[in-house]
């Protein structure tokens, strides 16, 4: 290699481990801002980050991780997949397509996604929560059709701002059903909210910081209250009026409005 040759060669190595160690920058400044929830910064810094390396696996599973949290479930599947293109087995990959697919009820879309993460990491904790509640969880049995509707005076408490308000049992029973919620559209919600309500079990049992007491999930499209007490799990679409903060504060009033008495739990 002349020197000429030899010089170009170096210059361009340096200048490859400069972006790659500017878009690392850029991609732990990212992952700072996602956890404090500015999501579209940290969007923006993972954009950044992969127009200098664009097969960064990080940059990409950021990108993943951004769209789970705003709830943009496509473009995160093809973040995940895209991944795998570039490791077929990395393990963070493999987890985000079954809690996906987990999150959808598709257990057997999810199961060889966690086997085949575990094959090849087999302590990697939150996989084994995953499929072991799949092991164990029973399957869901909502009702399709006589669901109990909630009635229009149900308590004189004051009703909290909320709809689609849904009580399920452990084993993703049908118990309530808001009466905003039409019959169609109350028993996927039901299913749906028993794999939420089974994945974090999982995975906090796992941690080993006890059960699911409650919740709060943040997307563009509203704020969703988690409340477990007893076998019973409530869940209510906030309205954009109301804080979350407010709304666990006084969960009483909303087991009020589900017509469940202290008994039934």
């Amino acid at each position: 290699m002349g020197w000429g040759a030899l010089l170009e060669h170096t210059w361009s190595g340096i200048g490859g481990l400069v972006r790659s160690r500017t878009a690392t920058a850029l991609f732990r400044r990212a992952d700072q801002y996602r956890s404090e929830g500015r999501y579209i910064e940290a969007s923006h810094l993972v954009a950044s980050g992969l127009a200098q390396v664009p097969d960064s696996i990080v940059g990409h599973l950021l990108s993943a991780y951004l769209c789970i949290a705003r709830r943009e479930i496509e473009p995160a599947r093809f973040a995940l997949c895209h991944v795998l293109t570039l490791d077929p087995y990395q393990p963070r990959a493999l987890l985000g397509l079954a809690r996906i697919a987990l999150e959808e009820g598709d257990t057997d879309g999810a199961t060889p996604l966690l086997d085949k993460a575990l094959a090849f990491y087999p302590n990697f904790p939150e996989a084994q929560a995953l499929r072991e509640m799949i092991e164990n969880w029973p399957s869901a049995t909502t009702a399709a059709a006589g669901i109990p509707r909630l009635p229009a005076s149900d308590s004189s408490a004051p009703r909290p701002a909320a709809r689609d308000l849904i009580v399920t049992r452990g084993d993703g029973t049908l118990v309530r059903a808001g009466v905003d919620v039409e019959d169609e559209r109350a028993t996927p919600l039901a299913a749906h909210q028993t794999q939420i309500l089974r994945m974090a079990t999982a995975t906090l049992g796992r941690a080993g910081v006890g059960a699911l007491e409650h919740g709060v999930i943040e997307t563009d499209a509203g704020t969703t209250l988690l409340v477990r007490e007893a076998d019973m799990f409530l869940s209510a679409m906030l309205d954009e009026s109301v804080d979350a903060r407010a709304a666990l504060a006084d969960v009483g009033a909303l087991w009020a409005t589900a017509g469940i008495t202290a008994e039934e739990k």
